[in-house]
């Protein structure tokens, strides 16, 4: 099914592709390099080779499932719609780090867009964590700000009227996420750290927070890291509103949930989420709720647990207990008293 799709996207785009890269001379041919295989896609590489030079292009092909292929199609077309919103805004703006729609292939059930060429953040992490001398402590800096600035500008381009923050939804929310991590081992008392130090944070809260589009998704494995800049080539989550805050405490929540492995250090997570926060501008009052929205997000890791076989027993209460662990420091970090 996916080989057919993609022969079909080849054949739509070498009939295009003297109009989609103009200047690049004649085309030569448009060839499959390699593929990444999705729990619900495909991610298919592809180089079109012009007379002057080569364009690299990245396909997502959704697999059909469960629900059939209109649902896939669905999906496509949904990301494609984003995707070419995203970039239309950024591009009014001089900005760049959004891949350049080819066009709407959603009745294959697929995403065709330009490739961002490039290194995941979370790959750079974890060299500068196994590779000595990897990182010279500004390269990583740089990334993170680079992807503050990044999400900084995508919910300003996206932006619609504050909503409404209300810090008793949001403290209900995380004691429930509590009482599920609970029975993974999650102990009484770090449930009552985690929940005291969000209410403190709360108290300095505001009464609205920003709104806008939301990627739901905004994580250093999904962020590219190019010469150029950073990129985010994965919209096929995203909703056109919500709580912008939602994106940075995914963001810092992930990169903090990295410690859980122990090579990771949290040098280095705390030198990344420091520089992301510095550019991404979060005012005082707000960052509070970032701490809390970060713990919430760390949390509903911890509640989903590793996903493997319930018949590997061993295996889930290794994680448990490393993940039992990690929430405790991330809480006691985190959510420490307020001054």
């Amino acid at each position: 099914m996916a080989e057919s799709v993609t022969d079909q996207i080849v054949a739509d785009l070498r009939e295009r592709a003297v109009e989609l890269f103009p200047r690049r001379g004649e085309l030569r041919n448009i060839r499959i390099v390699g593929h990444t295989p999705k729990s619900d896609h495909f991610i298919y590489d592809l180089v079109a080779d012009f007379a002057n030079c080569s364009e690299r292009i990245a396909a997502k092909v959704y697999r059909p499932g469960k629900l059939g292929a209109q649902h896939t199609r669905n999906q496509a077309q949904s990301e494609y719609k984003n995707v070419e919103y995203v970039y239309g805004k950024f591009s009014e703006n001089g900005l760049h780090g959004v891949p350049r729609p080819l066009g709407n292939f959603s009745a294959l059930g697929a995403v065709v867009t330009e490739k961002i060429q490039g290194l995941p953040l979370q790959s750079m992490m974890m060299k500068a964590a196994l590779l000595p001398g990897y990182d010279d402590s500004a390269m990583l800096r740089d990334a993170a700000s680079k992807a503050g600035e990044w999400l900084r500008n995508f919910h300003h381009l996206t932006a619609d009227a504050p909503q409404i923050f209300d810090p008793q939804q949001l403290l209900g929310e995380l004691e429930t996420l509590c009482t599920n991590c609970r029975g993974e081992g999650l102990d009484d008392e770090a449930i009552q750290m985690i929940l005291t130090g969000a209410r403190a944070w709360l108290n300095k809260a505001k009464k609205s927070i920003p709104s806008s589009a939301v990627l739901n998704e905004f994580t250093p494995l999904n962020i590219v890291v190019a010469e150029d800049g950073v990129g985010v080539c994965d919209y096929g989550k995203m909703s056109t509103h919500g709580a912008s805050f939602n994106d940075a405490a995914t963001f810092l929540a992930s990169v903090e949930a990295l410690e859980k492995y122990p090579f990771c250090d949290r040098n280095i997570t705390q030198r990344v989420q420091e520089s992301f926060m510095e550019a991404y501008g979060a005012s005082a009052p707000e960052q509070a709720i970032l701490r809390v929205l970060k713990m919430k997000a760390l949390l509903s890791m911890f509640a989903r647990g590793r996903g493997v076989k319930e018949s590997a027993v061993r295996k889930k209460v290794m994680w448990a207990t490393v993940m039992k662990r990690f929430i405790q420091q991330a809480a006691s970090r985190s959510l420490a008293p307020a001054a």
